[in-house]
Order: structure tokens, then sequence, then C-alpha cells
């Protein structure tokens, strides 16, 4: 495949991924914990007191507010939930509903079943970005652009990105129909589509002809620990002269992937630390048995470069082990842990924050490259990537 015809597609997921993923309050994250049994009468009087406010409203909106259909009391405790996280200030501490919790696991684990396309919302409008390779969405012939208006007759006007996506999502084999409207067609257009079960791309490599590995990671999912492994075992086993890291766009994912990452290349030290709101610090130590640890090594990073990204070229920063080409990162050093509620809704609370073994702050900072080379509009429609050529410039030249 063409790498900067597929890169120009990323380029497009990375808009997907920032809302995706950060509002979701993915990026570091932990196992999820078990279902707490908190309820309102576990509250001393002085808690319940709190909520006074919270019923007289409720029981006005129920006597008083009108409405030709019944209330849906399900929704308002949602949203009341959200706005309760909301208030918080922290877009990382999240919560989520049955649906969207099930989308999350499924993203999560990089398998889901549906049609196969990446959607955004832009404007209010929902466009596909892409139908990935060899997918349902793609055979069916949707195209980047493209605009969802309906989902099985329903309209998509008004609702939340994931909303729409659990519309699209279904189990394998069912059958959804989409109206689209495409530019350049005088009227909307409905298209069928089987869905399948769909897994994402999380690990690309391949040795380039002038000798260099090139490896690129895609998220921090369930499955990329054993993929990045043996994708490191094939190319180190064809003696390249350097690597290249690719980490552009990758949003993120699990703590413990970034750090068997960060150890494929380290042979000792700590990939980072943890500092939780009492100031207490937890060090995440290099695991042994890396298998790329004296290979020359370049990490490439831009603006979607984020959460657990930015561990592993943070810890390889700041050991010297690897430089650092393209643009500042994202800025998200923070770690959420899951709590599943009663009805399989979720909350992910922000409960730690991370630094570089140096000590470094990443949080609504990010990280400075050691080489910065930016890559415009005007590169991607002309089929260039200067950041990929400086890589590949420095580890034949050593500079």
């Amino acid at each position: 495949m063409d790498r900067m015809r597929k890169w120009i597609t990323v380029s497009f997921f990375v808009t997907l991924a920032a809302v995706m993923i950060f509002a979701a309050g993915f990026g570091v994250g932990r196992y999820s914990s078990p279902a707490l049994g908190y309820v309102a009468n576990d509250l001393p009087a002085e808690q319940q007191a709190r909520f006074r406010v919270f019923w007289e409203a409720w029981r006005i909106l129920e006597n008083e507010f009108y409405h030709t259909e019944p209330l849906d009391y399900q929704e308002m405790i949602y949203g009341a939930t959200k706005g309760l996280v909301r208030s918080l200030g922290d877009s990382h501490t999240t919560f989520l509903t049955p649906t969207e919790s099930r989308i999350f696991s499924e993203d999560v684990q990089g398998t889901f079943e549906g049609i196969g396309a990446e959607i955004d919302e832009r404007d209010g409008h929902f466009v596909i970005v892409r139908p990935l390779p060899n997918s349902p969405a793609e055979r069916a012939g949707l195209r980047p652009n493209d605009e969802v208006l309906q989902v099985d007759g329903v309209s998509v006007e008004g609702l939340e990105l994931i909303h729409v996506i659990a519309l699209i999502r279904g189990p394998r084999g069912t059958v959804v129909r989409l109206l689209i409207l495409r530019e350049g067609e005088p009227e909307p257009f409905e298209v069928s589509i089987r869905r399948e079960t769909i897994e994402m791309a999380t690990v690309e490599s391949e040795i380039r002809p002038d000798g260099i590995a090139y490896l690129r990671l895609y998220e921090f999912n369930d499955a990329a620990s054993e993929r990045i492994e043996a994708a490191l075992r094939n190319l180190m086993s064809q003696k390249p002269k350097g690597l290249i890291l690719d980490l552009r766009g990758n949003p993120g994912g699990f703590l413990h992937v970034a750090q068997r990452l960060a150890s494929q290349f380290l042979s000792d030290g700590i990939v980072l630390i943890e500092r939780d709101r009492d100031g207490h610090e937890t060090q995440h130590p290099v695991k042994k048995g890396g298998l790329a640890v004296s290979v020359p090594l370049v990490v490439l990073v831009d603006r979607g470069t984020a959460s657990a990204s930015e561990i592993v070229a943070g810890a390889l920063q700041d050991y010297g082990r690897a430089v650092l080409i393209g643009e500042r990162t994202f800025g998200k050093g923070s770690v959420q842990k899951a709590f599943m509620l009663s009805d399989s809704s979720s909350l992910r609370v922000t409960v730690t924050h991370w630094y570089t073994p140096k000590g470094r702050q990443i949080e609504g900072q990010g990280l400075t490259p050691d080489i910065e080379v930016k890559l415009t509009d005007e590169d991607l429609e002309a089929g260039r990537d200067p950041q990929l050529d400086r890589a590949v410039s420095y580890l034949l030249s050593g500079k």
C-alpha cells in the first residue's frame, strides 16, 4: 500500500480518535473495578440533605413541565449524572451509559461488530471519514465525506456522535440502512449494509528498502502487546540499520501496554512515575527482556500523540534512548480508573497524574520534539511526509 495515501487516511482518523477517545475518558487507563453497592440510603443525613434541591427540582419537572409524551426518567437520571461529572471540570472524568460503555469496551478490545467505517461529527453533521479497507462499508460503496442523514429510518439530527455510532453498530449478520447525502448527487440515497465483525488495525510494520525498520502503533488496546512483540521479533531478525516508531495520531490506551512497549527499547530504569492526589508516588519499572534495546531509534510524534503514547515517547526521550521528531504532543498525563455501575453504565474517574522518569509533567504541556518538523495540509495533498523523511535521514546519517 502507498504509505502516504495511508498516512492521509490516518490523519483523518486523528480527529475521530480525539473526539471519541478523549471524550470517553480513555487514554491511560486501568482495568475496570467491580460494580459498587452505593445507594442513597447508605449516605449519612448530612449528605442526603445536599440532595434536597435536586429532588425539589425533580418533582417540579415531574409535576409542572409541559410534555405530550411520557417523561423518560432513565434519560433524566443519565443527564443529571453527566451534569454532575461535568461540574468537576475534568474532561477525562466521564460517565458512560450502558450503550456507551459497551462501545468503549469494544474499541479498547480492538474488535467490534458493525459496518467498518470511521465516522466524525462536523458542525452538527455526521460524515464518513473513511470506510476501512475490505469492510462492508467499503464494499457497499461508501466514500469519505458521505453524510449520514438517517439510520434505519431514524434521523440523526441533534444526536451525539456516540449515539449515532451505537445506532450503526449491531450484531454481525444483521442489516442496517443508511440514508446518505453525497456531494454531487441530486438527492439522498439509501444504502443497505450487512454488519460483520471488524478488527481494527493496531500495528503496521515493514523493513524499508533502505534497511530502516518501520513500526507504527495506532492505539494501546488489548491486542497491542502481542502484536507489537511479534512485529518487533520479525523486524529485529532482519538486522535493521535503525528503527522508526511512529506514534503520530495515537490517542493512547492502557497503562500496562505502554509500560510493555517502552520496555522493548529500554534495558533498565523506570517508564513513568504516578502521583495521586495526596502526593504519593508509584514508579513503574522497565520490564526485562526488551527486543530492541540497542537499535538506533527515532520516535515520530504530533499533536495527536497523547496519553499512553506520551508515556512511551517521554521515557525514551528522558533516557536519551530515542530522538523525537515531529510536533509537540497533545499533553494528556492522567490515569482513569473505571467503575462499573449497577445498570452496566460506568464512571471513569481521574485518580492520578503521571510524569516522565525525570519528573516532567505532561498534563496540559505535552512533549517538545528534539527535532521539530511540521506536516502541512499542502504536504498531505502533495503526498509528502517530511517527518518520516527526516527520521530516515537522521538514522542513515546520524544527524
